[in-house]
């Protein structure tokens, strides 16, 4: 028996509710949210790509608005070392005088001071003065000697000021503390000197580190004059 195809019984194609132009469009969404579904727009990474939660900015530093603040600070003084002592000569003991130098020195600074040299056969009179070397740490430094009656009374001074690192590290801990309220721990890099000799131009890298948070760090230039001034520098 010949069957008859009837084209009245082929499907017919059911027409886009959406128009011809928006069909493409609509497909994702009908997928719901499956691998091929496109992620929402401010997720995971930049751009709006990936999945997962919005990126956490970071933390800003607590310590760069700080250091404007200690930047101008007036800190500490150098240290300068002085005496009087009685030789009792007519001329200048000159090993007692670098044996005097090198006790003072250390005494006061707590470092060796080594290469002490005072000129010999200096006449002793009221207003003689002379002069002597010596290194503190690898420095050259140079003392005045001067008497200073007719009784062979001697003074000893230091030319130069002394700044110890140490200072310097907790003078730059109290200025957060007292300017910010904040806990620092201060280190500044001068090798492996602990005493500097102060000049003009005198530079120290120093390192202010939060204590609650070991990862907020701030660098701070110490500078430091002939006089033993330290000033902070944190620009």
């Amino acid at each position: 028996m010949t069957q008859v195809h009837d084209p009245r019984q082929q499907p017919h194609p059911v027409p886009n509710a959406f128009g011809p132009h928006q069909a493409h469009h609509q497909a994702p969404h009908a997928l719901g949210p499956g691998p091929y579904a496109p992620p929402a727009p401010g997720y995971g990474a930049p751009g709006g790509l990936g999945h997962g939660r919005p990126p956490v900015p970071p933390r800003r530093s607590a310590l760069p608005v700080i250091l404007g603040v200690i930047g101008a600070i007036v800190v500490l003084a150098g240290l300068g070392v002085g005496a009087l002592f009685l030789f009792g000569s007519q001329q200048l003991d000159t090993a007692e005088a670098e044996r005097q130098i090198v006790s003072i020195t250390e005494e006061q600074t707590g470092v060796t001071v080594t290469d002490v040299s005072c000129p010999d056969d200096v006449e002793l009179a009221a207003g003689t003065v002379t002069t002597c070397t010596a290194a503190v740490e690898g420095q050259q430094v140079t003392y005045t000697v001067e008497q200073t009656d007719d009784e062979g009374t001697v003074r000893i001074d230091s030319d130069q000021v002394f700044v110890q690192v140490a200072d310097v590290e907790a003078t730059l801990t109290d200025q957060f503390a007292t300017e910010a309220g904040l806990s620092v721990v201060a280190t500044c890099d001068a090798g492996d000197r602990t005493v500097l000799v102060a000049a003009d131009g005198l530079e120290l890298t120093c390192e202010a580190t939060l204590v609650d948070d070991p990862s907020d760090t701030g660098t701070v230039t110490a500078l430091i004059d002939a006089e033993g001034t330290v000033t902070f520098d944190a620009a």
